[in-house]
């Protein structure tokens, strides 16, 4: 009798683990316990949802483990989930957990008011700084110069991912921080490693981690998960030690940088109860800012090359409007933007190729909700989809072909089109969006300017595909750079 009882309590227990709620989104079977973790195609989840659309439709139903997710796809259905305040939560991390003695910090894994209060001030602040404008342009000229003899100086080929990557790092650190290093500073190029090494950890085993917390305690040393938690405690404590040495040198009459004007707010707010402004906070946000913005852009840059490079037409007409608007005495400024049509083409389509977040960071309903006809109850993770809107054969008509002349229109201005949605949209989009467009078209337009630039055949390049890890990532490449100007 105690054996059919087990047996039966068995049986319940599966068929409970593999049910779905009533009126949840269509999806594969739910298997007990793993759900749909089996089936994962870690490095390309992004085309896979994409096809799983095909049968289950714009917005699908699985299960990770026991954890309930929605896949949303396709512009009408992201578009209404991206907008939809109810789903603009998120699910807790346990990297923070571990990092801030079980609180969540920063900006991309708050909610509610503690989210609103943050990034109202944030954003408030990065424009009285000017992050986008003329002081953001004179930091970044300052580097493209720096870089620019870099790569004449440099005999052979070289990784522009890692010299794009040390200049997105220095720019923005500029801004937060206060301070551009030398470009050989040893401590910007243990920066630089550190960031790679965290994006480059992106695997299942940290996903299996978050839906099963205790396995972090057996994996070894070597595991993705540990080396993704020593990477982001770097990070962290970079920021950290930074944060100290501007309160041993901070002066309220005169606030250098982002970092000086937090630490004056958590000054002023220190008699505040529940003030959401403490120095762990401030490094948190630091440490979203600045791992969120480095990677993307180092990663976009490096497409954006590397496409131009594989399509010579491209960079034919980009160096013939650079030498017609821009000439060859000076450095494109921000003032050429408008000027440049089809350098910018170049550098939305590169955005809608090889998207770098082409699944955006995971939101959370945070009520009961409904989304295109389908249920999502409270606590569902809901993962947007960006890189099924970008290549929606119905609307963009040949999306796997790379043609900037898609974002041109037939007066020859520029195109902008509502479903290019690198940064987001919504409350959730990009902070620093206006700081990344003027830093990859100064980038992009002065090195196009003063270089034409060919493959390093010894580091062959079957395709584009790239691997997923945090970002989506290009294929390793080196480039020879061959002055122009």
């Amino acid at each position: 009798m105690l054996l059919i009882i087990a047996v039966v309590l068995l049986f319940y227990f599966l068929y409970i683990n593999s049910c779905k709620p009533r009126g949840y989104p269509p999806g594969p079977v739910r298997l007990p316990l793993v759900g749909f973790l089996p089936y994962i195609k870690k490095e390309c989840f992004h085309k896979q949802a994409t096809q799983l659309s095909s049968t289950y439709g714009n917005v699908i139903g699985l299960y990770f483990g026991t954890k309930a997710n929605v896949v949303v796809n396709g512009w009408d259905a992201v578009k209404d989930s991206l907008l939809n305040d109810q789903l603009n939560g998120r699910p807790e991390n346990l990297i923070y957990n571990i990092i801030f003695d079980g609180k969540q910090r920063g900006m991309l894994y708050v909610e509610k008011d503690f989210f609103k209060e943050q990034r109202r001030f944030t954003l408030h602040q990065f424009r009285n700084l000017g992050f986008g404008k003329q002081s953001s342009k004179e930091v970044i000229h300052e580097e493209v110069n720096d870089l620019i003899k870099e790569i004449q100086e440099t005999e052979g080929s070289i990784l522009i991912k890692d010299v794009v990557g040390v200049s997105a790092i220095n720019i923005l650190w500029a801004l937060m921080g206060g301070k551009r290093f030398s470009r050989s500073d040893d401590r910007l190029l243990h920066l630089v490693k550190v960031v790679n090494d965290l994006f480059s950890s992106g695997d299942l085993s940290r996903g299996i981690v978050s839906i099963l917390p205790g396995l972090r305690h057996i994996l070894p040393e070597s595991s993705s998960f540990k080396l993704y938690l020593r990477s982001n405690q770097r990070v962290f404590n970079f920021i950290r030690k930074t944060v100290e040495e501007h309160k041993e040198t901070f002066d309220p009459d005169n606030l250098r940088d982002f970092i000086d004007i937090y630490i004056n707010e958590v000054i002023k707010r220190n008699n505040i109860a529940d003030t959401t402004f403490t120095d762990d906070q401030l490094i948190a946000l630091c440490g979203n800012i600045f791992i969120a913005g480095v990677e993307t852009q180092s990663s976009y840059l490096s497409y954006g090359f590397l496409l131009t490079i594989l399509h010579p037409h491209v960079m034919v007409k980009i160096h013939q409007e650079l030498d017609a608007v821009v000439g060859h005495s000076r450095l494109p400024s921000n003032d050429d933007r408008k000027s440049l049509v089809y350098t910018n083409a170049t550098l939305m389509e590169t955005f809608r190729f090889r998207c770098p977040t082409p699944i955006t960071v995971p939101h959370r309903a945070l009520t009961d909700t409904e989304l295109q006809g389908h249920r999502i109850p409270a606590g569902t993770v809901v993962l947007n989809n960006i890189y099924s809107v970008h290549v929606d054969p119905e609307y963009w008509g040949d999306p796997h072909t790379f043609r900037p002349e898609r974002f041109i229109n037939p007066d020859g201005s520029l195109r902008v089109d509502e479903r290019l949605i690198p940064f987001g949209k919504g409350n959730r989009s990009c902070l620093g969006e206006s700081l990344a467009r003027m830093e990859t078209f100064l980038l992009f337009s002065s090195l196009m300017h003063h270089f034409t630039f060919t493959l390093d055949p010894t580091v062959p390049v079957s395709d584009t595909e790239g691997k997923m890890g945090l970002t989506l990532a290009p294929p390793q490449f080196r480039v020879f750079a061959k002055a122009r100007v």
